[in-house]
C-alpha cells in the first residue's frame, strides 16, 4: 500500500462526515418543512458546500504524487476536510426546534464561525497552490478568502446575495480551471 492510500482513508472519512451532515441537514428540513421558514442563502451555501467537499475529494486524487509525507504536512492537508466539516456542521440546523425554524436566522446566527472556516480552508488552499508555483489557484484562493472573510463580518442581507453569487462563480471558475479533469 502506498503511503497516499492509506493517507487517503481518512481523509475520505472525514469528507464522507461532511457530506452525511449536510444530506442529514437537507432530510430534516425535507421532514420538518411544515416548521421551517425556508430562506435560499443557506440553501445555496449548503449546496456550494456540497460542492466544495465533492471538488476537494476529487482533486486529492492529485496529492498521490506527493512523495515525502511527514505527520506535520499531513496534518494540514487533513486540516482542509476538517474545515470543510465544520463547515458543513454548520450551514443548516442541527436540530428542528418544536416551534418554528428560521433558516435565516440560523444563518445570521452561524455566520462568523461558518465563514470563518471556509476562508480558512481558502488560506490553507492558497498557501499550498502558492509551495507549488500554481499562480491561478493562488489568486483564485486569496479572492476566496477576501470575500469570505467579509462574509464573516459584514451583515447586510444584499452583500451577503452579492457575495455569495461571485463565490459560487468563483467556485465554478475554479473546477473549470484546475480540476475539471483528474491528473
Amino acid at each position: 500500500m502506498t503511503p497516499f492510500a492509506y493517507l487517503s482513508v481518512l481523509i475520505s472519512i472525514v469528507l464522507g462526515l461532511g457530506l452525511t451532515e449536510l444530506l442529514s441537514g437537507v432530510q430534516r428540513l425535507v421532514h420538518q418543512r411544515d416548521r421551517v421558514r425556508f430562506h435560499w442563502l443557506p440553501l445555496t451555501w449548503t449546496g456550494l458546500v456540497f460542492v466544495a467537499l465533492v471538488q476537494w475529494w476529487w482533486a486529492a486524487f492529485g496529492l498521490r504524487h506527493q512523495v515525502a509525507w511527514n505527520f506535520f504536512s499531513f496534518l494540514l492537508i487533513l486540516l482542509v476536510p476538517v474545515l470543510l466539516y465544520l463547515a458543513a456542521a454548520l450551514v443548516l440546523p442541527n436540530r428542528i426546534p418544536d416551534g418554528p425554524c428560521d433558516l435565516l436566522d440560523h444563518y445570521r446566527k452561524m455566520q462568523r464561525p461558518f465563514f470563518a472556516a471556509l476562508a480558512a480552508v481558502n488560506v490553507l488552499e492558497g498557501l499550498r497552490a502558492l509551495s507549488v508555483h500554481d499562480q491561478q489557484a493562488t489568486f483564485l484562493n486569496l479572492a476566496g478568502v477576501v470575500l469570505l472573510g467579509s462574509l464573516a463580518v459584514v451583515r447586510n442581507l444584499r452583500y451577503h446575495a452579492v457575495v455569495t453569487m461571485l463565490t459560487a462563480i468563483l467556485l465554478l471558475l475554479f473546477i473549470v480551471l484546475e480540476t475539471l479533469r483528474i491528473s
